[in-house]
């Protein structure tokens, strides 16, 4: 009877260790399964992630190609399982862990729902750029009535007198922006004033010296003029002028010289020409070195051997070895000074040149 008292008492003090040891572990279980698309397609590279229920992280895995995953030595009870992957909606499953057994889960993620955020970025607020205030220009100037006077007693070239004649000179326009050739209706800026005679009103042929190159081939200094000025106000030394008309481009350092108007006329009756009476013509005007029809030239020949405007002439040339001249045009005065005339040719039958002759016509008695 001993010994099998022996051998109960042994087994029973078994029993209680090994019933101690289990009770001193924690249940486990574990929980795998796989993730798909919406189509069934298998989704890797899942986050999956294991919560329990107070917010502790307790496992987390990542699916594998063919979207499988696994999470072992869960604590048993309830927890939930979160998948994430980018592009897709998140998606949290609860789940119930048993002692000693897989829990197995098959998840479907959807896509998730794009969203735009539409920036709107609005141009910066420019305040409009002021108006710029252009003063308005000076008013125009008031001219006085030019007297009538054939122009081509203006315009043409002359010969200079023994005295040289400036009663002022240009020196600018008066905007300081203009360009230094200047025409009709333009406002200059004169050196020269009261002093010197400029007063408002008063009428000034502008003219400038040229060189040019007779028939002998010795250079000399012809007048060019430009055209007619008016003074517009005048001080003392300097003053302001306005175009009336120009021959051709006004120039800085053009002089103003008196202005004598010869009154428009007819030429007088067309008579014999004087051969033997010739004046010779001198010079064209300048950057001219030829007679043509309305050019103007100059003859060495004045009042000072009764040369007057609207007398004719014939302009010859002598042939050589022959006392017969050879009629190259005819031309008609228009300007007179003390030893020289301006001509305006009226015809040509040939170029004419400095060299050549001028012969007055003179008229039938019974004409004059």
């Amino acid at each position: 009877m001993r010994a099998p008292v022996a051998t109960l008492i042994v087994l029973a003090a078994c029993l209680a260790l090994c019933s101690s040891v289990v009770f001193g572990q924690t249940p486990q279980g574990s929980a795998r399964g796989q993730v798909t698309d919406s189509s069934g397609g298998v989704l890797p590279g899942v986050t999956v992630t294991a919560t329990a229920a107070d917010g502790r992280i307790l496992k987390s895995t990542v699916t594998d190609g063919a979207g499988a995953f696994a999470l072992s030595a869960l604590p048993v009870g309830r927890l939930s399982l979160t998948f994430q992957l980018e592009g897709f909606a998140n998606v949290a499953v609860p789940l119930s862990i048993e002692p000693g057994r897989d829990t197995r889960i098959v998840e479907h993620l959807d896509l998730a729902q794009l969203s735009e955020t539409v920036v709107v970025h609005a141009p910066p607020v420019v305040a409009p750029p002021r108006p710029r205030i252009i003063p308005p220009p000076p008013p125009a100037p008031v001219v006085t009535a030019v007297p009538a006077h054939d122009r081509d007693s203006i315009c043409g070239p002359s010969k200079p007198g023994a005295r040289s004649e400036s009663l002022g000179i240009i020196t600018s326009g008066r905007d300081a922006n203009q360009v230094e050739n200047y025409a009709a209706g333009a406002q200059l800026v004169i050196a020269g004033g009261r002093h010197d005679g400029l007063e408002p009103g008063r009428n000034f042929v502008v003219r400038r010296d040229y060189v040019v190159r007779g028939d002998a081939g010795a250079e000399a200094v012809a007048e060019h003029s430009a055209g007619l000025l008016q003074i517009i106000t005048a001080g003392s030394r300097s003053s302001l002028a306005v175009v009336v008309y120009a021959c051709d481009e006004f120039r800085k350092g053009d002089f103003l010289a008196a202005f004598n108007p010869e009154p428009v006329r007819d030429p007088e009756p067309a008579g014999t020409p004087a051969y033997r009476d010739a004046a010779r013509i001198l010079f064209a005007d300048e950057g001219q070195t030829m007679g043509a029809p309305r050019r103007l030239m100059v003859i060495d020949r004045g009042t000072d051997r009764g040369t007057h405007v609207g007398q004719r002439f014939t302009l010859f040339r002598q042939r050589p070895g022959t006392s017969r001249p050879d009629i190259v045009g005819d031309a008609v005065a228009v300007a007179v000074r003390a030893d020289s005339a301006t001509i305006r040719i009226n015809r040509v039958a040939d170029a004419i040149t400095a060299g050549d002759k001028a012969a007055p016509q003179v008229a039938p008695v019974a004409a004059r």
